[in-house]
């Protein structure tokens, strides 16, 4: 079976997935280079298809993520649109109740007056930092259609309740296995061809490329990320509990947690941006002290907030803010001098630095204190309930952007229940088409899975290759402006470089997935010199509190950090540094953000030994080969156009050492 999966709000990508086999994911920021781009488009559909050798009349059905709190919008309808259509449940291999519940779910009228006036305010300019395509055109009869999760589910996923009753829906798996809920049958149309699809709930998708990608065979799933509340148009957009079993995906219940609600609003809250945002709080949040950690915090929405706000009758956007916000604002006159001062040690005239005021880094330290804290009880509480109900799994996979916060994990990984705990590296939103094409072909129609390579560097390089004749022509287009060395060995002389102090970028093979640099679209510098933290982030262009990740031969890792899990190939688990000689990768709390090397990680692994051979040092500073605003580099061009508008020194491009001429 050859199945596309689709995210089509923001990340918009494309995954081929081909039985159990992922081929590859194109995420349309890197071609359209408009950072977390959003909304499908036919060209690219089409681009995308014909990069992996594949026309559309190849593909047997298409998955599609739904889109939490978006509509599905239709830039050009004629070319590129789908929808409901409940004749394509009639050829699934589901259960009768669950195609009639699929027809009727088809046939629910209650969501077209909320998309409608969601696609008018996206018109206007909301979300306007993720669109690039031009929506003054708009249909709003035939370019938008309704989106609404969970459409169909167990009755028990709405009762209120404050957790305790997990339990009770573990012990509800033996009569819900064969059960799939909440898919829902389209039609897909591309340049007037009509393909089966389903769209996959977002956080079923989320929990999809969470367990298949783990290559366990039994695992509990927990996602997490910015969806917040049950709402009658909209149904459930937070994270759920589930229950992976080889090719089968049970989705237990909703967890009605509201950590990433609160991370999210808080980051913007701060200024610290709505895309990025999450990111950039987690590394603000070890400059600040928790003041204002407060146990009323813990709990999911119906403890902390009640029944109105865990059902979307919450008297603000902003209400997830109140327990933590509030008690600052009620607390700082007494705890600061000035609120708005800059911490001490902070240069003024540094990028960002207005961010590290007082009460801002402990508000994000507090933010980042209770994502943590409800992040292990849920997990506790999960495993718990599993094993009460007779179905204990050893192994936690973690999806959705929430998982994306790296002392969250360690802490689960180091004082949770379970004996792993596995994130895939394209955990957020930008991994959904691989999420969803693989619940369609796993849980729906029962293909075998293959092994992911999950444990190693390689099930992150599911990007685009390019070839020799790809970079002559960027190499063309500079003209003389450009010094190519193509006779050297590319590894040990960029270790060489980075030993000597040069910043280099490092191009290689298919690009990583997700957004973490990890070996083959990266920049990497000398972790010893302290002055390199500075340097790197201005040559980026990004606030100078930001820290960097280390990347270290694997088996030499143990010699270097401590805590967290001892392999950490996707730079999702953080450790405390051992010593004082890399100060450019240890963060003000001496953590750092580790990304383990082995062989698989191609040539970037003899980067890392090249260096080490000079310096006695295992250690790289790996971060996004990537300027100010921008995704990570895709192409050739990408590359040589970072090397002639910035200070990097020299850029490999898949063997081939770029440098200015003239220096």
């Amino acid at each position: 079976m050859l199945c596309i999966g689709l995210s089509v709000a923001h990340d918009a990508g494309v995954a081929v997935v081909e039985d159990g086999a992922v081929r590859g994911l194109v995420q349309r920021e890197r071609v359209e280079r408009h950072k977390r781009c959003a909304l499908m488009t036919a060209d690219f559909l089409s681009e995308t298809l014909a990069r992996f050798g594949i026309a559309w009349a190849d593909v047997d059905t298409v998955a599609i993520a739904t889109t939490q709190a978006w509509p599905y919008l239709f830039v050009d309808p004629d070319r590129f649109r789908f929808e409901y259509d409940e004749t394509v449940a009639d050829s699934l291999p589901v259960a009768g109740p669950v195609r009639a519940a699929m027809a009727r779910s088809c046939r629910i009228t209650t969501g077209w007056d909320r998309a409608r006036r969601a696609a008018g305010q996206i018109q206007r300019g909301s979300y306007g930092e993720y669109i690039k395509d031009d929506l003054g055109a708009l249909d709003v009869e035939r370019g938008v259609l309704w989106c609404r999760e969970w459409p169909y589910h167990p009755k028990w996923w709405m009762e209120p309740g404050d957790g305790s009753a997990l339990p009770d829906w573990c012990g509800q798996v033996p009569k819900v296995r064969g059960t799939r809920f909440g898919y829902m049958p389209v039609r897909v149309t591309l340049d007037g061809v009509s393909k089966p699809g389903l769209l996959v709930p977002h956080h079923l998708a989320h929990a999809a490329y969470a367990f298949y990608q783990s290559d366990a065979e039994r695992a509990a799933v927990y996602t997490i990320d910015n969806g917040d509340t049950a709402h009658r148009d909209t149904g459930y957009t937070g994270g759920i509990y589930a229950l992976g079993e080889g090719t089968r995906l049970v989705p237990i219940g909703p967890t009605f947690a509201i950590q990433g609600h609160l991370y999210q609003r808080t980051a913007e809250n701060l200024g610290l941006g709505s895309g990025a945002g999450a990111g950039k709080l987690m590394g603000l949040a070890p400059y600040g002290r928790q003041r204002f950690a407060d146990r009323s915090g813990i709990g999911n929405a119906f403890r902390v907030f009640g029944e109105d706000y865990a059902f979307g009758r919450k008297a603000a956007r902003d209400a997830v803010l109140a327990p933590l916000h509030g008690r600052a604002a009620k607390l700082c006159r007494l705890m600061y001098d000035d609120p708005y001062a800059l911490i001490e040690g902070v240069d003024p005239d540094a990028l960002g630095s207005s961010a590290l005021r007082r009460l801002s880094v402990d508000l994000a330290a507090g933010a980042q204190w209770i994502f943590e804290e409800n992040a292990l009880q849920d997990a506790r509480d999960f495993a718990s309930a599993l094993s009460a109900a007779g179905l204990a799994a050893p192994v936690l996979c973690l999806g959705g952007g929430g998982a994306l916060n790296c002392p969250a994990n360690t802490l689960i990984h180091d004082q949770g229940p379970f004996r792993e705990v596995l994130v895939p590296p394209a955990c957020d939103d930008s991994g959904l088409p691989v999420g969803a094409a693989q619940a369609v072909v796993h849980d729906v129609f029962g293909i075998a899975r293959e092994s992911q390579g999950h444990a190693g560097s390689a099930s992150a390089y599911r990007g685009m290759a390019y070839t020799r004749a790809d970079l002559d022509r960027a190499l063309a287009a500079h003209g003389e402006d450009l010094v190519v060395e193509d006779r050297v060995d590319a590894a040990a002389d960029a270790g060489r470089a980075v030993a000597a102090g040069a910043i280099v970028g490092w191009f290689e093979g298919r690009s990583e997935i997700g957004p973490r640099a990890l070996g083959h679209r990266s920049l990497l510098a000398d972790p010893r010199p302290a002055a390199n933290w500075r340097r790197v982030n201005e040559l980026k262009r990004r606030e100078a509190w930001r820290p960097f990740a280390p990347a270290v031969l694997k088996e030499r890792a143990g010699d270097w950090f401590r805590g967290g899990p001892s392999n950490s190939p996707h730079m999702l688990f953080t450790a405390q540094v051992k010593g004082d000689r890399l100060p450019a990768i240890t963060h003000v709390d001496g953590s750092a953000r580790v990304q383990t090397v082995a062989d698989d990680a191609g040539e970037f692994r003899r980067v890392v030994e090249a260096f080490d051979a000079e310096t006695g040092v295992p250690v790289v500073l790996n971060t996004s080969f990537n300027g100010p605003g921008e995704p990570i580099v895709e192409t050739p061009e990408d590359a040589l156009r970072f090397l002639a508008t910035t200070e990097v020194d020299a850029v490999y491009v898949d063997g081939v050492k770029v440098t200015r001429r003239g220096g």
